[in-house]
């Protein structure tokens, strides 16, 4: 909602029937498509997006935060190094020992 009411054209993939069922209209344009690399990679480039938004959507899109910033996409919120750390068990483990 934030970005639509900022004149930012929402686009969600998701996998999800339930979650499309009921949040259809939260965004401009939906894919229902497999949360993938590949298919997110092929949806990003399609829409020439600005950048991609993964924490909100749940581990899979998390798992793929680092390798989509390392194929240039930009990261909006939570940094792809900071998403990769909570996701990483011993990544986290290891800021857990440091604190």
């Amino acid at each position: 909602r934030t970005l639509r009411s900022n004149g930012i054209p929402a686009i969600v993939v998701n996998h999800n029937p339930e979650t499309v069922s009921t949040d259809y209209d939260e965004s401009d344009r939906l894919y229902f498509e497999e949360l993938s690399f590949e298919r997110t990679m092929d949806i990003y480039e399609a829409e020439s997006s600005m950048g991609i938004i993964v924490s909100v959507g749940g581990q899979i899109p998390n798992c793929m935060a680092l390798p989509l910033h390392r194929q240039g996409c930009r990261i909006l919120g939570t940094s792809a190094a900071s998403i990769d750390t909570a996701e990483d068990r011993n990544k986290f483990s290891a800021l857990c020992d440091s604190l």
